[in-house]
């Protein structure tokens, strides 16, 4: 845990060890990382960068849904992706994901007290 961790207050502020991705991380900050420009400029991104492999190449039916969670450090740099209980992607969808979410910007980090901590964020994508 960093020394920055130290000074969070008890309670709602919680760095909690993720075991898949062997990190601390926090799962609901007070204020939630918010990708440059928002939700809506988020959503732009993904539809401009997400590049959807041939659907015969999709091992699930074309409506498949893609659930990776990555942290967003205290710089607000995205690092460390998974999908579900694996660090690995294991679909054709979720390796285009993978490759939209390593290309994104630096994010504004998340905050606990005033204090920027390490997020852990969901990001469902759905076809």
């Amino acid at each position: 845990m960093s020394a920055k961790a130290d000074t969070l207050p008890q309670g709602a502020c919680k760095l909690e060890k993720d075991k898949i991705l062997d990190e601390w991380v926090m799962r609901e900050p007070e204020v939630e990382p918010v990708f440059p420009g928002g939700l809506d400029s988020l959503v732009m991104f993904l539809s401009r960068n997400l590049h959807i492999p041939y659907r015969e190449d999709i091992e699930q039916p074309y409506y498949a849904s893609s659930f990776p969670s990555f942290i967003i450090d205290t710089s607000g740099r995205v690092s460390k992706i998974r999908f579900g209980d694996h660090i690995h992607a294991f679909s054709v969808l979720d390796s285009a994901v993978q490759h939209v979410i390593v290309k994104m910007p630096v994010w504004k980090p998340g905050r606990c007290n005033g204090v920027a901590v390490p997020v852990l964020y969901t990001l469902p994508v759905r076809l």
